[in-house]
């Protein structure tokens, strides 16, 4: 069985003592609410939601969202993180541009590659001008061997 995001949410939270208005507020949520439909699965997190989360609970990105990672991989050091490791969406692109060069692609390669619909959709990622799902961060880790983090890492 694969543990989702919001098991993982509930499981750090609950861990940490927190409730979920007290979360919302650090994940700087409209209400407790939120919180409880991400913890339920009513809503999907997006990748900002993800990246706060991984913040507020010095955890990687990488154990949030692969699903067959297990809710205690939490507490090993693989999957924790420092302070210093920044990880952001931004980086994205700029990440994404850098594996497909180095790895010889064109655009259009890659597209097809990842089952998107042109290379504009890939030119818009790397540009920054779209953010990437989080099942297509996931599909491009996997693509180029990276994990997660090191993908939405601001130093790499």
């Amino acid at each position: 069985m694969g543990w989702s995001f919001g098991q993982k949410l509930r499981y750090l939270r609950t861990g940490s003592q927190l409730t979920q208005a007290e979360l919302a507020q650090r994940l700087q949520l409209a209400s407790h609410a939120h919180v409880s439909n991400l913890e339920t699965r009513r809503f999907t997190p997006s990748l900002d939601v993800i990246l706060a989360v991984a913040d507020v609970f010095a955890v990687r990105v990488e154990y949030l969202i692969r699903e067959e990672l297990p809710l205690q991989a939490a507490a090993e050091p693989v999957y924790q993180r420092t302070v210093s490791e920044a990880v952001e969406a931004s980086a994205f692109g700029p990440n994404l541009s850098r594996l497909r060069g180095q790895a010889g692609l064109t655009q259009a390669q890659l597209a097809e590659q990842l089952g998107l619909a042109s290379h504009a959709h890939v030119s818009f990622l790397e540009s920054g001008q779209k953010q990437p799902s989080v099942d297509l961060v996931l599909r491009v880790a996997d693509r180029f061997a990276v994990t997660v983090d090191q993908l939405l890492s601001a130093s790499a």
